[in-house]
């Protein structure tokens, strides 16, 4: 099998902030475009296509969407896929706000994967005191009788920054990501009693179950860490039946198999049970290329932790970017998780042009077009722009013009994003995507914008594609999407 190249991204952003307008070159038929239209596109050029966003720090965690990262460690494929400290700078850096750690232990102390990620402190590095606060999901492969050992390098490595216990005065229930601010939370496994597994009935690890279950259980001092972030694989039935007292603030730690089993039969159970817990979703095993789960279908059930591999820059990654595109990395989840209303809207499209639309490598002539995607959990819907055939293209890249045009409406729904890709004809295989655009509904500016366009490894591009955005309700009033250049 052949490993591919790091799939890690150096600039994995969304770009809110356009960058300086005299860096990007606007073609001809653009320029003229817009001087046909009374529009100034040094000025045009200025605006964010997607409005950043404010979130209230003061509620209850569990009221909160997280962006997470699944096996962060990883710069590419699950099987045979190198791992480095560097990757939790990255991460961090762009404001994923939980990653995960696989401790195991070794005849040199623990180590995380392949590499001793907690003797370099990459984690603590990267926090600030006024950052929100970080959620470590921690997966220990470290017998008890070492326990001991790795609390105490965890404390030194991330010192103060690390919560070691209950902060004086705030309730486990109540504590908010302001209580937070700069602090590293560990998520510790909770483990039932011996004298209940058979009781409980209890889905632990397959790994696990080739020991006894008391080999699975932490000492003390690890399970003392994760006072406000205990995780918990859920017991059969977990949703359905009431459970056994647990400690205070459990989680519920469970793969995307499962919770796709429950759907959506259970949504509103699920729903339900988000108000006053935690769910933790990774995704199921046999990803082995790092592919990504839907995180709608998650978000939309209130999972607040939805993991995500941030070495794939796929549609999943994509998604991820757009919810918290602007954050900190937290977004407090909306009231309405699923799309039930009375008013309906309408999204009116104008796609103009490209500047600099790259060539694709080994493609002397190419065919792009525009892909416009609706994610909506009343009805997704799409639209494809006209082919355009363009050779002999300069170095500084492609314009093209396709004045195309587009009407979507949709019942409004608090969890809609659109998506635009750049792609090109293939011939003998699927078409090949080139540079793509992901935004919430909600987040997203009226009128003429200018889009800054990411390539397919995340990466920002000089592209830019003219666009108009007009949203309208049909019925009711649109309070959030009242905004127009």
């Amino acid at each position: 099998m052949m490993i591919p190249s790091t799939h890690l991204s150096v600039e994995t952003t969304i770009n809110i902030y356009p960058p300086e307008s005299d860096s990007i070159r606007l073609s001809p038929e653009i320029l003229s475009f817009l001087k046909q239209n009374g529009l100034d596109a040094h000025e045009l050029l200025k605006l964010p296509a997607v409005r950043p966003r404010v979130v209230d720090d003061t509620r209850p965690l569990r009221d909160y969407f997280v962006s997470s990262s699944h096996n962060t460690y990883l710069l590419a494929w699950q099987v045979l896929g190198r791992a480095s400290a560097e990757c939790y700078t990255h991460v961090l850096s762009k404001n994923a706000r939980c990653v995960e750690i696989d401790v195991w232990w070794s005849s040199k102390g623990p180590i995380v994967t392949h590499g001793h990620t907690l003797s370099r402190s990459a984690i603590g590095e990267a926090i600030y005191d006024k950052d929100w606060p970080v959620v470590v999901s921690l997966e220990c492969h470290v017998p008890i009788a070492h326990q001991d050992e790795l609390v105490d390098i965890m404390k030194g490595a991330w010192g103060n920054k690390l919560v070691q216990e209950p902060l004086e005065g705030v309730r486990g229930d109540t504590i908010s990501p302001r209580d937070l601010k700069g602090k590293i939370l560990l998520m510790v496994e909770y483990y039932p009693d011996c004298d209940d597994v058979s009781e409980l009935q209890y889905e632990t690890d397959p790994v696990l179950k080739t020991f006894d279950h008391a080999h699975a259980k932490i000492t003390d001092s690890l399970a003392d860490l994760g006072f406000y972030t205990r995780s918990m694989k859920p017991v059969k039935h977990w949703l359905t039946e009431g459970n056994p007292p647990h400690p205070p603030n459990i989680m519920i730690n469970i793969n995307e198999s499962s919770i796709l089993a429950m759907l959506p039969h259970s949504l509103s159970e699920l729903i339900e049970h988000s108000r006053q817990h935690i769910r933790r979703i990774y995704p199921r095993g046999v990803r082995l290329s790092s592919s990504n789960l839907d995180p709608m279908k998650q978000w939309r059930n209130g999972s607040q932790l939805v993991c995500i591999n941030w070495q794939n820059f796929d549609c999943g990654m994509q998604l991820n970017e757009a919810m918290f595109a602007g954050t900190a990395g937290w977004v407090e989840r909306p009231s309405r998780l699923i799309g039930v209303s009375e008013c309906k809207v309408k999204l009116t499209c104008n796609v103009i042009g490209i500047s600099s639309l790259p060539r694709p490598k080994e493609h002397k002539e190419f065919t792009p077009y525009v892909h416009a995607e609706l994610f909506n959990s009343w009805k997704n819907q799409n639209w494809q722009s006209e082919h355009f055939k363009c050779k002999d293209v300069p170095e500084d890249g492609a314009d093209v013009m396709w004045n195309g045009h587009f009407e979507w409406e949709f019942e409004e729904d608090d969890l809609t994003f659109i998506r635009l890709r750049i792609l090109h004809h293939g011939t003998l295989s699927k078409d090949e995507q080139m540079l793509v655009f992901c935004a919430r509904l909600y987040d997203l500016e009226q009128g003429w914008r200018f889009i800054h366009l990411l390539s397919m490894d995340g990466r920002r591009t000089g592209a830019t594609l003219l666009v108009r955005f007009t949203i309208s309700g049909i019925w009711g009033t649109i309070s959030s999407m009242h905004s127009k250049a």
